[in-house]
């Protein structure tokens, strides 16, 4: 998915906040199906990985090698979710703390 770039909703409206909201909720719902198929990909490699773990003798290079390719999917896995996280929470926040200041 790649660096989520963030936003400086601060300086927003209100009704930019609604409409930032609402095209997330667009987003995620008619790419439901890729974002499934991108996150099920990387637990599918992340499964293997550990699997190829057990079963045979590994050297220790091997070993490293090993939980260096499980940190770098985990790694992916996590950005992708935080990414897909932030897309749609960082306006709904932004406009609950605007609301808030109003008050």
């Amino acid at each position: 998915m790649g660096r989520h770039q963030k936003n400086d909703y601060s300086k927003w409206s209100e009704e930019e906040l609604r409409r930032a909201e609402s095209e997330a909720d667009r987003f995620l719902n008619e790419n439901e199906e890729q974002i499934r198929e991108n996150l099920e990909a990387k637990l599918a490699l992340l499964d293997r990985l550990v699997k190829s773990l057990s079963g045979r003798q590994m050297s220790l290079d091997e070993r490293l090698d090993c939980f260096a390719r499980i940190a770098e999917a985990s790694g992916a896995l996590e950005e992708d979710a935080k990414g897909f996280f932030s897309l749609a929470s960082e306006p709904v926040v932004a406009r609950l703390l605007a609301k808030s200041k109003q008050r």
